[in-house]
């Protein structure tokens, strides 16, 4: 699914208003649409349920009168807040003020009692639709708005809102200095980017996107080369797994990992390999490590390599090194690989030669940016994971220029390199060799802790070793850890989730994606 800009959605908007389909069918498909979603995201809700309508004077305002009355024709008792008198309506929006049937309670409100009247509304209702804001805001915020926003979020209903929470910047996520936290986000034709950046990302809760018959093509001119996937779309990207499948059958996947020093970083990537699927994953690691790893990860056979004077390991040649990859089907390289010269040749020589299918993080990444290489693999893309310290130093960039120009940066560097990109991040970036961009929709702070990259590392090294292609790999392994990443969260708090308890939630984040699966078979 493409991802629009604010000017690239009016853009669409207005081409199908000239194609002959008027704004007030657009706002009527609108509503619909939205009304019937937010009884699919609050499946408790029936009448005579009371629920409150906060419209703003815009065409985001008439979606709302649309969604007021066709709730109040289902039963429910709804009541509208209008923040602007019928004359200052936008011309669609005032007519479906003019729709509304008698039982819909209709209050218009000056700005000074916004907050007041939001939080009495509220108190009163049993959820809130907050309709006062699109694509179009302009910040910083009046304060009669930032009081009016703090006042919904504060008045301890639920609330679902329409297009982009109110206060929330369409292009860039933006908030300044308040925005409404919805529960449910119900947005129109294409996700919009504001709803995937930080901060604004953070006050979506549930996103869905309804289909009012935007053209396919319109959708694609006006639109660049950035998409957002659903759950739907992630479960398609599951490999198969028959019935009558045994351990080769499902995978084998090779770790190369540890250092001396950082012993646990390949233990981490060995518990994200084990629960991808794969099945069977050959942990090697320095032999100073390997009793802890086999005590560990029980599951997964331990190949002891030797450590130099600086902790790193040896590199592995000629018959050792072909014994190491034998019936391998995929390779995870590079957490807590260290800085020893000797190890970094042999991690640059090992992907030039490899014919496997590899993920290469951390310290793999870093010996290419210490001897001043591009990240090169033998094999079909390689799928390359680096944090933002480590993409700023292989692409020989100031990290305030790569933070600041994330979603141009990505996709250049993926086409230049010639692999599949994993920006960890806020959102995480996927970029493949033809320059498209992923948003990653799963994942919250509960992954800023050591070591979930290395589950990442694992996670990913098992989807190719089971036969996905490099960018379906990034793109699915990405989904499933920020999901268990949420789930490891769920209950407790975001603080204290170890990264060990990231993998061991996988099983439940690719049941989901079964599930889904399931459900669409």
């Amino acid at each position: 699914m493409r991802v629009a800009t604010s000017a690239g959605m009016a853009a669409i908007d207005r081409e199908t208003i000239e194609g002959g389909v008027p704004g007030r069918e657009l706002m009527e498909r609108a509503g619909r649409e939205m009304t019937w979603q937010i009884l699919r995201e609050v499946p408790a809700l029936a009448p005579p349920a009371q629920i409150g309508v906060v419209c703003g004077k815009g065409n985001n305002g008439g979606d709302g009168l649309v969604v007021a009355r066709l709730l109040e024709n289902l039963g429910f008792e709804v009541r509208v807040l209008l923040l602007a008198a019928a004359d200052d309506l936008a011309a669609d929006a005032r007519a479906n003020l003019d729709r509304l049937p008698p039982g819909v309670a209709v209050e218009i409100v000056t700005p000074d009692a916004w907050a007041d009247r939001a939080g009495d509304l509220c108190a009163e209702s049993d959820l809130v639709v907050d309709a006062v804001f699109g694509t179009g805001i302009a910040l910083p915020l009046r304060p009669d708005h930032a009081a009016l926003f703090a006042a919904l979020n504060d008045g301890g209903a639920p609330v679902a809102s329409l297009d982009l929470p109110s206060g929330v910047g369409g292009d860039d996520g933006a908030v300044d200095p308040v925005a409404v936290r919805a529960d449910a986000t119900i947005t129109v034709g294409l996700p919009k980017q504001g709803l995937l950046l930080p901060p604004g990302r953070d006050h979506v809760g549930a996103l869905s996107v309804v289909d009012i018959g935007f053209d396919d093509e319109a959708c694609a001119r006006h639109t660049g080369p950035r998409h957002w996937l659903l759950p739907a779309d992630y479960a398609d990207l599951l490999p198969p797994r028959p019935a009558d499948t045994h351990k080769y059958g499902a995978g084998t996947v090779l770790v190369i990992a540890g250092s001396a020093r950082y012993g646990g970083a390949a233990l981490l990537a060995a518990l994200g390999a084990l629960r991808s699927g794969a099945g069977l994953v050959t942990l090697a690691l320095p032999r100073e490590h390997a009793a802890a790893a086999t005590a560990f990860v029980p599951e997964a056979p331990v190949r002891a390599l030797p450590t130099g004077p600086r902790g790193g390991l040896l590199p592995v040649t000629g018959d050792d090194l072909a014994a190491l990859l034998h019936r391998q089907r995929a390779l995870a390289l590079g957490p807590g690989l260290g800085d020893d010269p000797g190890t970094d040749r042999f991690v640059v020589d090992l992907l030039a030669a490899t014919s496997l299918p590899a993920v290469v993080d951390a310290d793999a990444l870093s010996a290419f940016a210490r001897l001043g290489l591009p990240p090169r693999c033998g094999a079909s893309p390689a799928v390359i994971t680096p944090h933002a310290g480590e993409l700023a130093r292989l692409a020989g960039l100031d990290p305030a220029e790569l933070s600041a120009r994330r979603l141009e940066l990505v996709p250049e560097l993926a086409a230049r390199w010639g692999v599949v990109l994993v920006a960890k991040g806020s959102p995480t970036l996927v970029a493949a060799p033809d320059g498209l961009l992923w948003f990653n929709p799963t994942g919250h702070d509960a992954l800023a802790h050591g070591g979930t990259g290395d589950v990442l590392t694992g996670l990913i090294g098992g989807l190719l070793a089971q036969g996905c292609e490099p960018l379906d790999a990034a793109l699915l392994g990405c989904w499933l850890h920020g999901r268990a990443g949420e789930l490891a969260a769920a209950g407790g708090s975001r603080r204290a989730v170890l990264a060990r308890e990231v993998a061991d939630r996988l099983p439940a984040a690719l049941a989901e994606l079964e599930a889904v699966a399931g459900a669409g078979a």
